[in-house]
């Protein structure tokens, strides 16, 4: 392969800078006013761990069905190899961005992130497409379910791990078995005590509604007085949405209300990327702390039945 003299190859880059801040613009733009696309970005965002917004918006575009996308070097370290047809050519690169280094705003004085375009590929591009799906998406948040219980352990992990305070005014009733409860307002998050209260609520709504009210409880500590509930409902749904997915709790029912508002709150695309992404921050922090409870749990059940068997051999 020729090698481009420096000139012509800055001037390769650049165009292929220009293409992918494009390609992403263009994109977020149309996560911004298309809400099934915006519920597929969600999805892709809870499910891609190792891959940022602005990556997985860009895969978004260019691989619409793409599951795990890296670096051919990152696949290589993982002795994963790229596919190569017979005449030697490998498939069609996604364009990714990845961080390099700094430079100095002139306007402002400040020092702001550098990023450099580079080509990344599907791990269904690979010659082992479901292994090296397995192993870049092995650090996905929850993976430890409890038999015929996961759903009730999951509520009740959810509860225990979570880092805002949460209180039950009937306990012997936290995980209600009935499909369906009258009471309008099952859960809420009350600012004044910083507290998410549980009165009574489905079970299987259980999970997404604690979800959504931590997720207020979240914003709440972040934000401080500048925390307005009606202001921060669309990020806290974003949270909980992304948590239900990580954790393998059913979306289907999920509904933004205010999405139509989005073009309007958000006065460009990277302040709605950079929303989307401390929103992922902090749906990944809830995921971690509940799989760290549901490990914790799980360990403690199969101690107990290893005992169980011990004795009864005996």
């Amino acid at each position: 392969m020729a090698v481009l003299p420096p000139d012509e190859y800055k001037k390769k880059m650049q165009a292929q800078e220009k293409e992918t801040f494009a390609i992403l613009e263009a994109q977020t733009k149309v996560c911004m006013t298309d809400k099934s696309m915006f519920l597929d970005l969600l999805n892709k965002i809870a499910d891609h761990t190792t891959t940022s917004v602005a990556n997985t918006i860009l895969a978004q575009a260019q691989k619409p069905d793409a599951t795990a996308v890296t670096s051919m070097s990152e696949w290589q370290n993982r002795n994963i190899e790229i596919i190569v047809n017979e005449n030697g050519y490998r498939p069609k690169g996604i364009y990714q961005f990845a961080p390099d280094g700094y430079f100095v705003d002139e306007a402002t004085g400040e020092a702001r992130p550098k990023f450099k375009v580079f080509k990344g590929y599907d791990a269904s591009q690979t010659t082992n497409p479901e292994y090296a799906k397995q192993v870049m998406q092995n650090t996905k948040p929850i993976n430890i379910f409890v038999g015929e219980t996961a759903d009730k352990a999951k509520n009740i992990g959810l509860c225990n791990s979570s880092p805002i305070r949460v209180l039950s005014w009937a306990p012997n009733k936290l995980i209600d078995e009935k499909e369906n409860i009258s009471e309008s307002v099952g859960v809420l998050y009350v600012p004044e005590t910083k507290t998410v209260i549980i009165r009574a609520i489905a079970r299987n709504e259980f999970f997404l509604r604690l979800s959504y009210e931590i997720a207020h409880g979240m914003l709440h500590k972040e934000l401080g007085r500048a925390y307005n509930r009606h202001m921060h409902s669309f990020e806290a749904g974003i949270i909980a949405y992304m948590l239900c997915r990580s954790a393998g709790v059913e979306t289907d029912g999920f509904y933004f209300n205010d999405f139509q508002n989005v073009v309007k709150k958000y006065p460009n695309n990277k302040v709605f990327r950079d929303m989307l992404e401390h929103c992922y921050e902090i749906s990944h922090e809830l995921a971690f702390r509940l799989n760290n409870k549901l490990k914790e749990n799980n360990n403690k059940a199969m101690k107990q039945q290893s005992e169980k068997e011990v004795v009864s051999i005996s």
